[in-house]
């Protein structure tokens, strides 16, 4: 027993050493003094009691952590810990320059922006996790790294709630738009953005409201198993890649967005998604940006759309394509299933459903009336297993299959 206890002591020592300190705060003590700044130490550990943590002052967050040590900022067990502004004319939290930093269990609300990251002088943010935050009633964006001239490298958005944004109104707005003054771009890389629920994005003065938007030059991106309705603007939108690693969206349902429900410009794979109730296209390419629409694979989604397109891809103005689309082995309903502009170098193969480019028509009664309009009880209740028959099993075509669906499991 003395031997445990001395080696406990040891490690307690070398814990401190080095910088591994569990700070334990309440709304009633200088939480503010703590979290501002850059005060933290690799390893340290904030835990959240209870209550609302609220002050007029501007926080601003540059910690740094390490890949060994990172620094965890989390509510208590059970706890719910709400920070916020009590005004939108600041953000609730930005963070300037952290690296390897843990933002975990918060509930954030009130402020200009949720979170906004942004590099500080030569450090820029990268090494990030934000998971199980609650972000509401928001003046603006609930997430954004868009700031000209940072590069944000390897941050993950993990089970994050996000909705009733105002303003531009994006639930994540990641990467930087075209400068029009000419400065530098910035983009985000290598990231994940997965497990999120993000709906009612479209609110009163709400002017654009994307549920994720990854802006243009941003490349190796993850955006999968999102929950995404009632947006103003697309479910999701990418741009392009500026020929670097593709972006990849998958495994996301999304429904009743006021534009398409997934975006693309170029440089994306779109697999196992499932898009319904969209006022524009199911799925949508057109060029954007600088990012000229092509090098797109759109495989094993299921897009059901009354009376709009299932999928839509525009010619850009100089009929140059950036590369090659594949559409293949999707389910597609709607009033037409396709809009490809001919010559397109597109390669279609095993799509299933209504309206088909060669004229396919469903089969499946247990999905249409028989007046040719998708039944909404199928919609409503969200039953996009493949029926028993013809219709789709054993429709695809083997060269585009991919290795599972939506739910994870293996494909046979």
């Amino acid at each position: 027993m003395k031997a445990a206890a001395l080696m406990a002591l040891v490690a307690a020592a070398a814990m401190a050493a080095a910088g591994g300190r569990e700070i334990r705060l309440t709304p009633a003590d200088d939480w503010f003094g703590v979290l501002h700044g850059g005060g933290l130490q690799p390893g340290d550990r904030v835990i959240l009691g209870a209550g609302t943590y609220t002050d007029a002052r501007r926080l601003e967050m540059n910690h740094r952590g390490t890949a060994e040590e990172p620094i965890v900022i989390r509510a208590a067990e059970g706890a719910r810990v709400v920070m916020k502004r009590p005004d939108a004319r600041q953000n609730t939290i930005n963070m300037a320059g952290c690296r390897h930093l843990v933002l975990d269990g918060l509930e954030i609300t009130g402020g200009s922006a949720g979170i906004r990251i942004a590099k500080q002088g030569d450090h820029m943010a990268k090494h990030l996790v934000f998971r199980n935050l609650h972000i509401h009633h928001i003046g603006g964006v609930a997430i954004t790294a868009n700031h000209p001239g940072n590069v944000y490298e390897r941050l993950v958005f993990r089970r994050n709630h996000i909705h009733h944004t105002g303003g531009a109104g994006e639930g994540f707005y990641l990467g930087v738009n075209n400068a029009a003054d000419g400065s530098t771009p910035g983009y985000i890389c290598n990231s994940v953005v997965e497990g999120n629920y993000i709906h009612d994005l479209n609110g009163e003065g709400v002017r654009q409201g994307d549920g994720i938007e990854i802006k243009d030059g941003s490349y190796g991106n993850i955006i999968r198993d999102n929950v995404i309705h009632d947006t103003n603007y697309p479910g999701i939108i990418v741009y392009g890649t500026d020929g670097k690693e593709r972006n990849v969206i998958e495994r996301n349902v999304i429904w009743n967005t006021g534009d398409h429900g997934i975006q693309a410009a170029a440089d994306a794979v779109i697999r196992n998604n499932i898009v319904f109730d969209c006022k524009g296209a199911g799925i949508y390419a057109r060029t954007h940006q600088s990012a000229v629409v092509g090098n797109l694979r759109i495989v094993h989604n299921t897009v059901v759309t009354p009376g709009k397109m299932a999928v839509r891809v525009l010619r850009p103005d100089d009929g140059k394509f950036s590369g090659r689309i594949v559409i293949a082995n999707n389910a597609l309903y709607g009033r037409t299933a396709m809009e490809l502009i001919p010559a397109a170098p597109v390669d279609v193969a095993g799509n299933a459903g209504e309206g088909m480019l060669e004229g396919w028509v469903v089969t499946d009664a247990s999905m249409w009336n028989g007046t040719g309009v998708l039944r909404r009880d199928f919609v409503g209740g969200q039953r996009f297993f493949p029926a028993a028959g013809p219709t789709l099993v054993g429709k695809a075509d083997g060269r585009f299959r991919v290795e599972d669906d939506f739910n994870g499991t293996k494909r046979g």
